[in-house]
């Protein structure tokens, strides 16, 4: 009986103690829905639709820049997030490539894609979504905060770039055209005629390196939107 009673005890307080577990990681995850402590911008169902990669379909329309610019602003409005400015629209083959920053720091903020076959802008793949501590899926530190120590600075993650580059054999180099971004770099790489080719991001943190291999071919640039 008291055997019993004993395992009775025992059951009962891992019982417990697995629920407590089950609502503290409920919570945690709840905590990275959003970005920064309750306030602001998350990815949206209809971003993650859009997201969604299927094989690349051609261009429906032709978009300007003017017109890229504005789907931006109007994202950022639509996402409380109005604070942040356009530093860059990159046009490629397959798509509008777009840098968001903060005006207040020396951080990029995001970075965007408009989907030239639909319109469609979201969230770009890739590092902005895994590598990204304040605005991307996964975010570890509150919107309020301006500030980051990365174990990899601007000149190991060109460095680390080079040589990924060198490996490769894909004929592009880096120059110093670092965009830094909460958590990662993200770099242009250039043919060997000088042109913009694409662009990789190296980890803040780990030092590894993510080729972007979605936008297609380089066409053209605007700076300081």
């Amino acid at each position: 009986m008291r055997r019993i009673f004993i395992t009775s005890i025992l059951l009962l307080t891992i019982g417990a103690l697995g629920l407590v577990l089950v609502l503290a990681i409920e919570g945690w995850g709840a905590s990275l829905s959003n970005f920064g402590a309750g306030r602001g911008y998350g990815f949206r169902q209809e971003d993650r639709g859009h997201m969604s990669r299927g094989p690349w379909r051609e261009p429906k329309q032709d978009f300007s820049f003017e017109q890229v610019g504005e789907k931006a602003e109007d994202y950022l409005e639509r996402n409380d997030l109005r604070e942040l400015e356009i530093t860059e629209i990159m046009e490629f083959t397959r798509n509008f490539y777009i840098v968001v920053g903060e005006p207040q720091t020396q951080f990029e903020a995001m970075e965007l894609l408009v989907d030239k076959s639909t319109g469609s802008i979201f969230p770009e793949y890739g590092p902005n979504m895994m590598w990204n501590l304040k605005y991307g899926s996964h975010p570890r530190i509150p919107l309020s905060q301006t500030s980051l120590d990365m174990e990899v600075d601007v000149e190991d993650a060109l460095r680390l770039a080079g040589r990924y580059l060198a490996r490769s054999g894909i004929g592009e180099t880096v120059e110093d055209d670092v965009k830094i971004f909460y958590g990662y770099y993200t770099i242009h790489t250039y043919a060997e005629d000088g042109d913009i080719a694409g662009m990789l991001s190296v980890n803040g943190y780990t030092g590894e390196v993510w080729y972007h291999h979605w936008h297609g071919l380089f066409v053209a640039m605007q700076e300081d939107h």
